[in-house]
């Protein structure tokens, strides 16, 4: 008999490592199992809410904020006879920089020829409004100036167009 309980004390001593063994790896494989989807499984509104609060956090993040101050450049009030000095917003801040005043409004041909520009105007230069032209849907969108001083290779009292953005 000493021999059977000392088999039966064996086996007893296998079967509880097994159990314990087998705990481990149930715990290990629980353990290994990430972050988010052990919540999914445990408890999914709090992941599915999550997930809706990162969204609308997003969302609303894109939402804010004031779109009119970024890259607006702000339009001068103009009127026939009013004063402006030309200025170049959609440059970067060079020493040399002039305007191409044309003798047609929006003549796109005059970056190629210059038998289409009138004169060209250094950033700074004193015009007077003379006349408005829509283009494109856009009320206003060229204006004649008259340039107010002789400056480069423009006359005093010569006419052309430029963009209502080129004014200040």
């Amino acid at each position: 008999m000493s021999e059977e309980k000392e088999n039966e004390t064996i086996a007893e001593t296998v079967e509880k490592v097994a159990e314990e063994a087998v705990e481990v790896v149930e715990e290990a494989i629980e353990n290994s199992v990430p972050f988010l989807l052990k919540l999914k499984n445990e408890n999914p509104t709090l992941f599915f809410g999550g997930i809706a609060g990162v969204i609308v956090t997003i969302v609303l993040f894109m939402l804010s904020g004031d779109e009119g101050e970024v890259g607006q450049h702000k339009q001068a009030d103009m009127s026939l006879g009013s004063i402006h000095t030309l200025q170049a917003p959609n440059s970067l801040e060079a020493i040399d920089i002039s305007l191409k005043i044309l003798k047609i409004p929006g003549q796109m041909s005059a970056f190629d020829n210059d038998d289409d520009v009138t004169c060209n105007a250094p950033v700074g230069t004193s015009v007077t409004v003379r006349g408005f032209q829509d283009a494109f849907g856009t009320p206003q969108m060229f204006v004649q100036v008259e340039i107010n001083q002789e400056i480069a290779d423009c006359r005093q009292g010569v006419k052309g167009w430029t963009l209502k953005n080129n004014l200040n």
